[in-house]
């Protein structure tokens, strides 16, 4: 098997939430690598961070992080500390190593070139876990989209046919290494969790509040970032049965997802945002024997239950009655599929995916 190295995004548990990084994506990462499934891994930050970086982030044995000085200063400074860290990369990668970039974006496409330029020996492959089609005029998503299928080979999280499909491989997400067995759900609650990125495109807030504001048996926990505080401050001093919680630690959401019964995924069909990836949480919830409830049906879930609702405000209420007005044993065939889910996207699962990708003849296109 090839040197095996991972590009991503990660920091320790504790400073994701200081530093503004994705939970979904950190945890992603954490999965994949939790099998001893790399033999490097190099963490880069979004353009976003910047300042002197906590200690403890260069310590952590998982991975080595890269973070310039430039960081620490103010203006372009920050920005162009990106393309400093990708050449200090680089330098690090050896010949006929096989790397593999969490998606194709400003933090790492430079380096994917030098490398395809530099090192034609050393492998590139993307994990494209979301991407925005560019519909009118240009955008940087029209470049990154050609580097994606540039690459020898990818694992997508999501099927479109913008991608290319020789040595592509779909796996709509990762299941950690570990021996943990999850509380499996015996008594249906009336009991809903909407988390993450909270924004109109990904969660159809608005439609979630205003439905769930007509459902008083029914409660409604909500956490994440990117929403409207605002109103969701407001739906919760107004009805008893919403219940925001702010951004959570892992811990505490964990606690909060086994709390519950149903994990919707309420994305937007319509936006472009919906259109090249799969939701994590689908796949976590699933993992922890939630029962999920999704805008969009996801052929990659072949094999596994779980409810379609439509987008549309009057009709996602009356799918969501008729739901939890099913008997309790037609719900729990709906629950309780974690062990399912851990054989089909194991990390052994991943890991002979790459080395498969890997031995294929490389890609000249």
């Amino acid at each position: 098997m090839k040197y095996r190295i991972f590009w991503t995004c990660v920091l320790p548990e504790h400073l994701i939430a200081q530093y503004g990084l994705s939970f979904a994506a950190c945890n992603f990462s954490f999965n994949l690598m939790s099998g001893n499934t790399f033999d490097k891994v190099y963490s880069g930050m979004p353009l976003y961070v910047g300042g002197k970086m906590r200690q403890e982030a260069f310590e952590d044995k998982r991975f080595e992080l890269i973070y310039d000085k430039w960081r620490e200063k103010s203006g372009m400074w920050q920005k162009f500390a990106t393309f400093k860290e990708q050449v200090t990369i680089l330098r690090k990668i050896p010949k006929d190593a096989s790397v593999w970039f969490y998606n194709l974006n400003t933090l790492n496409a430079l380096l994917f070139l030098l490398l395809k330029w530099f090192k034609p020996s050393v492998q590139l492959n993307v994990i494209v876990l979301d991407f925005t089609p560019v519909n009118k005029g240009f955008g940087l998503n029209q470049l990154y989209l050609r580097l994606i299928n540039w690459a020898h080979g990818r694992i997508c999280l999501a099927d479109s046919e913008l991608f290319c499909k020789k040595n592509s491989v779909i796996l709509p997400g990762v299941v950690s290494y570990t021996s943990e067995k999850y509380s499996e759900i015996k008594i249906i609650k009336k009991s809903f969790l909407l988390s993450g990125v909270l924004s109109e495109e990904i969660a159809m807030l608005s439609t979630v509040l205003e439905v769930f504001s007509k459902l008083p048996d029914c409660d409604l926990h909500i956490t994440g970032s990117k929403g409207n505080e605002e109103l969701l401050q407001k739906y919760a001093n107004t009805y008893s049965n919403i219940h925001w919680h702010g951004q959570l630690s892992f811990k505490d959401y964990l606690e909060l997802l086994h709390s519950i019964t149903f994990q919707l995924s309420t994305r937007n069909p319509q936006m472009p945002e919906n259109q090249c990836n799969f939701p994590s949480k689908i796949m976590e919830a699933l993992h922890h024997n939630r029962i999920i409830i999704s805008t969009i049906e996801y052929p990659q879930l072949k094999g596994l239950k779980y409810f379609i609702v439509n987008s549309i405000k009057g009709e996602f209420l009356n799918d969501i009655k008729r739901i939890i007005d099913l008997p309790t044993d037609v719900l729990l065939t709906y629950a309780n599929q974690g062990e399912l889910v851990s054989r089909m996207f194991s990390v052994k699962v991943w890991n002979d995916t790459m080395e498969k990708i890997e031995n294929t003849e490389r890609n000249e296109a």
